[in-house]
């Protein structure tokens, strides 16, 4: 049975360490690493710690920071901001001409028997796939690849928001430009990593949940009904 919370409510807990970890990371970067070390490991960790504890003033920060941020961004921009792509970024405008047939476990034979021939218009091709998906959308591994791509799309789209104005307030903070530089492209790494991964697994879960339909009983061939 799939968990009642949504997938977003189930990745909340993930964009709450990552905004702890941006935070962590500006002090570090903002004050003097020499100063967080003489506060004392035991001290900071329990200050590291209350970030996250509910109820606290810090985490209801930490939230409403993450929900604004999220919520600049229309999901059609964290898409195009994650796949790079202006027109047409879900991988389900590609899941037909490009993603199943390069997909070895997928029989695209067999799911052409089910669907007919596939369209290869981009936004024909992603209603079709979202026909295919929202009953599959509970099958573990599907819900399991969307969920990954839901976080690491939202993370990689908070991390790119980030990498102009902490920077700048970093070296404004420090007046260290070449540590403000390391830290913008430390902030870009991190986004990019988050893109590769949001997409392997956008990949993996229109992977899934073509290949689940390809292998579908044909109602042809279904057994009678005794």
């Amino acid at each position: 049975m799939a968990d009642t919370k949504s997938l977003k409510e189930q990745n909340a807990w993930l964009i709450r360490a990552a905004m702890v970890t941006h935070i962590v990371a500006f002090a570090w970067i903002a004050l003097e690493p020499g100063k967080l070390i003489k506060a004392g490991s035991v001290e900071l960790g329990k200050k590291l710690e209350g970030l996250a504890v509910p109820g606290s003033a810090s985490l209801g920060l930490i939230v409403i920071t993450s929900l604004m941020l999220l919520g600049l961004i229309p999901p059609v921009w964290r898409d195009r901001i994650i796949h790079l792509r202006w027109q047409n970024p879900l991988p389900g405008c590609r899941a037909f001409s490009e993603i199943g047939p390069k997909s070895s476990h997928v029989d695209m034979q067999g799911l052409t028997a089910h669907i007919g021939v596939p369209p290869t218009d981009p936004d024909a091709q992603n209603h079709l796939f979202y026909r295919l998906y929202k009953p599959l959308r509970d099958d573990v591994g599907v819900c399991d690849a969307h969920r990954r791509y839901l976080a690491a799309r939202d993370i990689g789209t908070i991390s790119a928001l980030l990498v102009i104005p902490l920077p700048i307030m970093a070296m404004i903070a420090t007046h260290d430009i070449a540590r403000a530089g390391w830290y913008a492209a430390l902030l870009l790494f991190t986004y990019l990593l988050c893109a590769i991964a949001a997409k392997n697994y956008s990949l993996r879960m229109v992977q899934h949940v073509l290949a689940l339909t390809a292998v579908q009983v044909l109602p042809s061939s279904a057994p009678p009904v005794p």
